[in-house]
């Protein structure tokens, strides 16, 4: 049951071990995934595994940047996971190469 939401405010480095998400900074701490509902990230100097990425995102799990402002930027959103993914994915590249061709982007 996953009921924690993790701020991640200073500078640090983000991986995966053993299916726990491992927090190194001055300090290192683990956090279990199965606990975890979202994961925030506030600072633009954090480095984040690609293999924690892709564990996140198969628990679908929420991550969210946030810009030097700290304000919500992206999200990390799953391609996949309901019935209509492709469909969603063809209207949105159509859309990006209707305004490629009005605006004469390349």
């Amino acid at each position: 049951m996953s009921w924690r939401i993790v701020v991640i405010s200073k500078r640090c480095k983000l991986d995966l071990k053993m299916g726990y998400m491992v927090v190194r900074s001055e300090e290192t701490k683990r956090i279990y995934l199965d606990e975890i509902s979202m994961v925030i990230i506030e600072n633009i100097a954090v480095s984040i595994t690609g293999c924690l990425l892709a564990e996140l995102n198969a628990r679908k799990i929420k991550v969210i940047l946030c810009d030097e402002k700290r304000n919500p930027a992206s999200e990390l959103v799953s391609l996949y996971g309901s019935h209509d993914c492709s469909l969603k994915i063809k209207n949105k590249l159509g859309g990006l190469l209707i305004l490629k061709l009005a605006f004469g982007l390349k």
